[in-house]
């Protein structure tokens, strides 16, 4: 079949995002999130974000991308350990339904391997790209050929997840959590809604215990939200020791990031924070709360009234020093 490759170009946005969410029905986007998440990423490059055209018509898509900048506000581990392990990320790939199997997603996937070995990169890691991620891995259910798709090409499963949510119509906090809450506080210990006067020891919460978490919360302030969109737990009034929020980006809903600093664990103050927070939304007429990925803490949140929405594995690539050539 006859179709050329080119890089993304001015002008092309609404016709990507249409076909986006014609060949993601699981996750739609809008304009402005294109743009937020993807041209207005510091790590684009229009070497990696590739189109597939037959006759003026885009039929396909791949986004790949390294990192060139670290993540905001000076924090840059990821950045360095990501240099050192030589690792690139496939954000997104998708072909117009009428145009599988015909060799687009063989191109386009071609186009980015060729992209990441010009990079020097030695690991490609499938959609799980922090912070701007779209897809949080590959859904196996909603999308059932990709997965024997990626493996042709060498890509391998290092682990899976699940996306979690309940609703909050008939919500009720269980009386045992309500107990525990009481005898913490007896301990200095209290679960409460963010205050501003606590920004300098809630970054340090997130510098000691979550350092890549920390992006999430000055987002949250630079944008201007509720301040009851987020739940702290203040030891003697000083140290915070916990937190968690909802509304992520344009995601109303989203409940995450979500910690408790280690000495802290297995005294049900998890359980305290996500309580008042879910609480508090339904208090403000949300419906749902959902989060898009976990694996160990699975059990958990199903403790906790949410349950499994969706499955995704997650896989990487290991690359070799020769460019990707039709086979």
């Amino acid at each position: 079949m006859d179709f050329s490759i080119r890089s993304y170009k001015i002008g092309d946005e609404e016709e990507v995002v249409e076909l986006w969410n014609q060949c993601l029905p699981c996750d739609r986007i809008i304009p402005c999130i294109f743009e937020e998440k993807i041209l207005l990423d510091p790590n684009f490059d229009l070497n990696g974000c590739r189109i597939a055209e037959k006759e003026g018509k885009i039929i396909g898509f791949i986004y790949a991308l390294v990192r060139k900048t670290p993540l905001p506000w000076g924090f840059n581990s990821f950045l360095l350990e990501e240099e050192k392990r030589g690792i690139g990320y496939i954000v997104a790939l998708f072909v117009h339904q009428e145009y599988r199997r015909k060799g687009v997603g063989n191109a386009l996937l071609k186009e980015a391997l060729n992209f990441f070995q010009s990079k020097k990169r030695k690991k490609v890691v499938l959609f799980s790209y922090d912070p701007n991620y779209l897809l949080a891995g590959l859904d196996t259910q909603s999308y059932p050929g990709a997965l024997e798709f990626f493996k042709k090409y060498g890509f391998t499963i290092q682990g899976e997840s699940v996306g979690m949510g309940r609703d909050l119509y008939k919500l009720k906090i269980p009386e045992e959590i309500e107990e525990m809450e009481k005898r913490l506080k007896n301990e200095g210990i209290i679960a409460q809604y963010f205050d501003s006067k606590y920004i300098l020891p809630t970054i340090s919460f997130f510098l000691e215990n979550f350092p890549h978490w920390l992006h999430n919360f000055v987002e949250k302030l630079e944008r201007g939200h509720d301040l009851d969109e987020m739940v702290i737990v203040l030891k003697e009034n000083r140290e915070v020791i916990g937190y968690c929020q909802h509304r992520f980006g344009h995601h109303l809903e989203r409940v995450g990031p979500f910690g408790v600093n280690e000495k802290f664990r297995g005294r049900r103050i998890g359980s305290i924070m996500l309580s008042r927070l879910l609480s508090r939304m339904a208090e403000k007429g949300y419906k749902f709360a959902w989060f898009t990925s976990t694996d160990r803490a699975k059990t958990y949140y199903a403790r906790m009234g949410f349950k499994v929405m969706r499955k995704q594995v997650h896989m990487t690539k290991n690359l070799g020093g020769n460019s990707y050539e039709e086979k």
